[in-house]
Parts: structure tokens; C-alpha cells; sequence
């Protein structure tokens, strides 16, 4: 009876690794792919958006910032909620992430967009679809 036990408990023993193979066998091999390509997209529970960046020669820091001035207590804050997310919005539909800043200050309200250590504009909102164009042209450049 011993010897059943034993036999039984090497059985299970033998199927345990098995299972563990299978499972971590996908993994080790992207890893592995990975340490050779250095693709981020390839890296098991490691891809990262400053990864994707590197890797597509992006770098880092760079980055889109709408600085949007004018912003006083006169705009509702429902308006200014409005103007962030088509901001937003518009830079996504082109691939991009933007960081919208709102700042108040006198006058109309108008956008300076930042991308790394360039500067486009300031354009009033009417003319803002500008602005966003050459700022994705911009950020593209650092590639």
C-alpha cells in the first residue's frame, strides 16, 4: 500500500510540472524574443507607455501640452470642461495624448500648444484645429 502512495504521489508530482511547463513555456519564449528584439510589445507583464516610447524613438519626455490661457471666472466651468475634452478629443482622433492645462488670465481665451522645447501659437479657439495639427507634426518630429 506504501508503494501506491508513493507511486501516486510521483504521478502528481510529474503532472504539477507539466501543468507549470505549459503555462510559463509562452512567457519564457516572449521573454526570450524580447531580449533579443528589445520590442516592448513582447515583453511579458512589462509593457509601459515610457517602453513604447523608447521604442519607437519618442523619448521620455516629449510630450503635448495645451496651455489654454484666458480661462477667467466669466467662462462657466461647464464651457471650460468642454473645451479640455475637445481638446482632448481631437488630439486622440490623431493618435496622440495631449495635457490640458487651463490658466486664468485676462482677455480671450486662446491655446499655446508645448511640445518638448517648441512652442506653436498662441491661436485663438476659433482656430485652435490649427494648432493641433502642427503640434501632432511637431511631436512627430521628435521620433
Amino acid at each position: 500500500m506504501n508503494q501506491r502512495n508513493d507511486h501516486a504521489h510521483e504521478s502528481n508530482v510529474r503532472y504539477l510540472a507539466l501543468v507549470i511547463m505549459a503555462i510559463s513555456t509562452p512567457s519564457l519564449i516572449a521573454l526570450g524574443w524580447f531580449y533579443y528584439t528589445k520590442d516592448p510589445n513582447l515583453r511579458p507583464l512589462g509593457i509601459t507607455v515610457e517602453a513604447l516610447q523608447t521604442y519607437a524613438g519618442i523619448g521620455p519626455g516629449v510630450q503635448i501640452i495645451a496651455v489654454v490661457d484666458g480661462m477667467d471666472s466669466s467662462i462657466s466651468p461647464a464651457a471650460q470642461q468642454e473645451l479640455k475634452s475637445t481638446l482632448t478629443y481631437a488630439f486622440q482622433a490623431k493618435g496622440v495624448d495631449v495635457t490640458v492645462v487651463m490658466r486664468d488670465s485676462g482677455g480671450s481665451p486662446r491655446i499655446t500648444y508645448n511640445v518638448g522645447k517648441t512652442t506653436l501659437g498662441p491661436y485663438p479657439t476659433s482656430r485652435a484645429s490649427e494648432g493641433v495639427n502642427q503640434a501632432v507634426e511637431a511631436f512627430r518630429m521628435h521620433k
